[in-house]
């Protein structure tokens, strides 16, 4: 099996999707999807673009990377429609796609770092992200007396009496 058919098939399943009501989300046939997940066909750009959106990664991780069930983190649902971005240029040998003008930013490219952040902001309360993009606002203004957040440590420290305290 293909790592976009293990990505599509755990999209569907960290979504508690049966492969109809998936089929039907993405408006394609039964059989169509079926052979989408099984990686019997390839899918066209705009399914493709669905399926990140739904699994809120990028596309450049459902065509290469194998993801995991801790890098899906589905969107909540926006009233909002949006079309499907216009295509630039599609090469699957390369796992390269191009779009003119894209109406949403995590489509594109991240790299490792930028997606573990991504997931861990993505799983926090809606205080916890408030807090968190405060406290890196702050650093980044210079304003804050507090160490910069790639230099904070968190973990336990034995204390025994007569001895230093251990790092």
């Amino acid at each position: 099996m293909s790592v976009l058919a293990k990505n599509i098939r755990l999209i569907r399943k960290e979504l508690r999707c049966t492969q109809s009501v998936m089929a039907d989300i993405l408006k394609v046939g039964f059989r169509t999807y079926v052979r989408y997940e099984a990686g019997e066909r390839d899918a066209p750009v705009s399914v493709l673009v669905k399926l990140s959106r739904l699994g809120n990664i990028s596309l450049e991780q459902l065509l290469t990377q194998e993801v995991g069930s801790h890098d899906i983190s589905p969107v909540p649902v926006i009233s909002k429609v949006e079309a499907t971005p216009e295509t630039k240029l599609v090469n699957f040998r390369k796992g390269e796609i191009a779009f003119r003008k894209p109406a949403r930013q995590e489509l594109m490219t991240i790299d490792s770092s930028e997606k573990r952040l991504l997931t861990l902001f993505r799983k926090m309360d809606v205080d916890l992200q408030k807090v968190c993009v405060e406290s890196i606002q702050e650093t980044v203004k210079g304003g804050s007396s507090a160490p910069p957040l790639r230099s904070l440590r968190i973990g336990v420290v034995n204390k025994r009496p007569g001895r230093p305290a251990s790092s």
